[in-house]
């Protein structure tokens, strides 16, 4: 009744971002990466990472004082939101929906999948 074959091809096509990823990873740390020619090319790379970095702590900062359980949420949203994402993607893979319905919960479930872990499995690569 329930195969392995939707299971399957979603942790595979869940894992597809990531492997991706660490290939490019593992290309950038053969070749060495792209080197700024210039200390001033440097300081721009820098400076685009301190941007970045400022531009999502400005995401999480509730601007005021609102309640404790509100913070909590607030911070805990996106997260929340992921994984309802990845339960619901996987509940469809086990219903008789169209195919490009399931194909669409797979992709669903990858992004997902990528925001969650995408980020810390590249940095552990690192």
């Amino acid at each position: 009744m329930f195969g392995l074959g939707p299971l399957l091809t979603s942790i595979i096509s869940a894992f597809i971002p990531v492997a991706v990823e660490g290939a490019k990873q593992g290309i950038n740390k053969m070749t060495g990466g792209p080197k700024p020619t210039t200390i001033d090319d440097q300081v721009k790379l820098d400076q685009s990472e301190v941007l970045k970095l400022e531009a999502l702590a400005k995401l999480d900062n509730p601007y005021g004082t609102p309640s404790q359980w509100v913070v909590d949420l607030r911070a805990s949203a996106r997260y929340i939101a992921a994984w309802a994402v990845i339960l619901g993607g996987g509940a469809v893979l086990f219903t008789g929906a169209d195919l490009s319905v399931k194909a669409l919960a797979v992709d669903a479930i990858s992004v997902s999948f990528g925001f969650l872990f995408g980020t810390r499995i590249v940095a552990n690569l690192k």
